[in-house]
């Protein structure tokens, strides 16, 4: 089975973390699951930079389109918009444990990594 993976890369403005990790749980926290939506994961640069990547893994191509025409990816757009320096959008095959930002590695945050749950 062909498995579409999406992958978010944002520098998040030093001063702004905090809210863009609440943002990220309260996306998560309406409970409902995207369809589709595999599995996803947040992780963060390992050099403490404010580096961060948010990984879905979709079932489908049709599934991933679905989700970025939908409400919650709008307000996640709204959200890098205003606390990130810069964002970046990837598709394909990237390895969770090692997503190169440019000076760092990501590796999943502990506590925000949620299986099947999207975030």
């Amino acid at each position: 089975m062909h498995m579409l993976t999406m992958t978010v890369v944002v520098r998040v403005r030093p001063d702004k973390q905090g809210e863009f990790l609440q943002a990220v749980r309260s996306l998560n926290g309406d409970g409902e699951k995207p369809q589709g939506l595999r599995k996803s994961t947040l992780c963060q640069e390992t050099n403490g930079q404010s580096g961060f990547g948010l990984i879905y893994e979709w079932e489908t191509q049709e599934d991933c389109e679905r989700y970025l025409g939908g409400e919650k990816f709008k307000v996640l757009l709204g959200a890098l918009k205003v606390l990130c320096e810069k964002s970046e959008i990837r598709y394909g095959d990237v390895s969770e444990k090692s997503l190169d930002l440019g000076r760092g590695t990501l590796e999943p945050v502990s506590g925000l990594q949620n299986g099947s749950e999207s975030f």
